[in-house]
């Protein structure tokens, strides 16, 4: 009895490593789940906060939408309204813009850069790509506040002016980035 047959110590060993590899394959389990939980809550949050961020810039962003395309409100979108919409978003989306792909961020810097001429000189306010009068009718005719004539210089040259399509199409492409960054599947903007 003095010698055991290597059967014996085989045995003994698978004896002694199965229960210790089932615990070390537990505990792997077990950490995976617990980072897979962790990136669930995060992916989460992040949603949460794009819901909230969307929510807040959506109905600015129709709000100029329904200003240069002189459809919706637009008549009473004032264009001290819509310059301060733009100031508004620009500080919303350059504060939160890491928080979005990088894709939300250009597809609103051309809506912006669509609609408003920017960098005009120091200490002035970015100007209105839009016609004040126009084939469509005459802004100042139709719209529901009182007219300050001091908004004529807040306008491009008309010349510079964007067409309507042209909004639309830069509208619904950042319209569609926004979305997918929601994880909601979005038609390619440029087929509608």
């Amino acid at each position: 009895m003095g010698s055991w047959p290597a059967l014996e110590i085989a045995k003994l060993v698978v004896g002694v490593l199965t229960p210790l590899s089932v615990a070390l394959l537990g505990w792997l389990f077990s950490r995976q789940l617990k980072r897979l939980d962790l990136t669930n809550w995060t992916n989460q949050k992040l949603i949460e906060k794009r819901l909230a961020i969307y929510d807040e810039i959506a109905p600015r962003l129709n709000k100029l939408l329904c200003f240069f395309t002189w459809v919706g409100y637009w008549k009473t979108v004032s264009p001290a309204d819509a310059v301060q919409a733009k100031r508004d978003l620009d500080r919303t989306l350059n504060i939160y813009r890491h928080v979005f792909e990088p894709e939300v961020y250009e597809a609103y810097q051309d809506y912006i850069g669509t609609l408003f001429e920017t960098y005009t000189s120091a200490g002035h306010d970015a100007r209105l790509r839009a016609l004040i009068w126009g084939g469509d009718g005459d802004r100042r005719r139709d719209c529901a506040y009182t007219w300050d004539e001091a908004w004529v210089s807040s306008f491009s040259e008309p010349g510079r002016a964007v067409g309507k399509p042209e909004v639309r199409v830069k509208y619904k492409a950042l319209m569609a980035a926004l979305t997918r960054s929601l994880g909601v599947a979005t038609p390619d903007p440029a087929t509608g």
